[in-house]
């Protein structure tokens, strides 16, 4: 086994050579493609779930499988955690119109909706605007209303589409970054282009509350989307995951050995490639056994708590480690946010508030319900007790 060979691919965004257990959520994204094109009405996808399951990976497909059919894309574009929103679904819809005219003989349909794209920028804040080699079309997406403008300009990117009998797919990664206001104009946008039957969908992924700070956005978000959680995988799921890719180049895992990494890896497909990845570079022959498992465990471990978790906690301020600490402390999760202020040491909750908010914003925690918290990372808690327990916060 050559180490050039690996074919394990842990990393952020990085496809795996074999995607396991997403098989429903391609068939039903394949059928959504489908039935726009036919113009009929479907709800778009947004995939929410902690990290390392897999969403960008998910989007990256789902990609694929709109340009198979024909379709213009954006490619999975990753918002910031203050994006320039005009900004960002300006390129993105350049983007798409681009991809129509490269297609289809749909040049001067193209070039007035890129006048409409440029029309949209303008009003950015800042007077950000792209460089685009036509005129602003007056009067269309230009009215500083951002949902209006975004409604406008969507609906001008599918009459595009469907004047090329295409259609046109927005993939945004990390959609809980965006504000309260901008996802109010994703949700007005998507309706309005829904209601007049245009070929346009968005697939989109964020973390555990993004299905929340849609609902809060637009209270009709719950039926504007279909939702999906994309969580750990199933015992036999992940087996195929972390045994497909060696077994595509001729080698295998003895049974027992692909029970313990599952076992180890809890089903998340991230930990699985980093498993994989330094199995694969360590066995000295084919069938992998416990025995390689054993010798890289601990490796593994390290590699996780050095990348994975530790930068993440690196991300935290002094005061905002010590809540995580407080949250690992106290067991199985949800936590309640009045234990969590009693594990930190604080009187009550108000003096925790600040530290619980930022992390949230910071992407390392999030509510599932009122007074409680959880973590967005994986086996976190597990993590925590081991390197950086309350104990050690309180000897400081």
């Amino acid at each position: 086994m050559q180490r050039r060979d690996n074919p394990y691919t842990p990393g952020a965004g990085r496809k795996p050579p074999y995607l396991a257990g997403r098989d429903r959520d391609l068939e039903e994204f394949s059928s959504l493609i489908e039935i726009l094109s036919s113009g009929g009405a479907d709800r778009s996808r947004i995939f929410y779930g902690l990290r390392g399951v897999g969403k960008t990976v998910l989007l990256m497909e789902l990609d694929l499988l709109a340009s198979e059919a024909g379709w213009a894309t954006t490619d999975v574009q990753e918002v910031g955690s203050q994006p320039d929103f005009r900004s960002t679904f300006a390129q993105m819809a350049a983007r798409l119109l681009r991809e129509m005219s490269r297609r289809y003989r749909i040049r001067d349909r193209v070039e007035r909706a890129l006048g409409v794209v440029k029309a949209f920028s303008v009003v950015a804040p800042g007077g950000v605007q792209l460089k685009l080699d036509v005129e602003a079309v007056a009067g269309v997406a230009d009215s500083g209303d951002p949902e209006q403008d975004l409604v406008e300009l969507l609906r001008e990117i599918g009459q595009t589409a469907a004047s090329a009998q295409s259609g046109a797919l927005f993939l945004i990664d990390e959609m809980h970054n965006l504000d309260a206001a901008s996802l109010a104009a994703v949700c007005m946008a998507f309706q309005a282009v829904s209601r007049d039957a245009l070929p346009v969908a968005l697939a989109a992924a964020g973390l555990p509350d993004l299905q929340v700070r849609l609902m809060r956005a637009k209270p009709y978000a719950d039926r504007l989307f279909e939702y999906r959680e994309l969580g750990r995988l199933r015992d036999p799921e992940a087996r195929v995951a972390l045994v497909k890719p060696a077994s595509l180049l001729g080698v295998e895992f003895a049974a027992d050995a692909a029970a313990e990494v599952v076992r180890l890896a809890a089903g998340y497909p991230y930990f699985l490639q980093e498993y994989g990845r330094e199995l694969w570079n360590a066995a000295e022959s084919s069938p992998i056994t416990t025995a390689d498992v054993e010798e890289v465990r601990d490796l593994v471990q390290e590699q996780l708590a050095r990348t994975f978790y530790g930068t993440r906690f690196e991300m935290a301020s002094d005061a905002e480690q010590r809540y995580l600490a407080a949250m690992a402390s106290l067991g199985d999760p949800p936590y309640a946010t009045a234990e969590v202020a009693r594990a930190w040491g604080a009187e009550n909750q108000r003096q925790t508030s600040p530290h619980r908010d930022s992390l949230i914003q910071k992407g390392l925690i999030w509510s599932p319900r009122r007074g409680q918290v959880d973590f967005t990372v994986p086996l976190f808690a597990e993590f925590l007790l081991e390197h950086h327990p309350i104990g050690g916060f309180d000897d400081e």
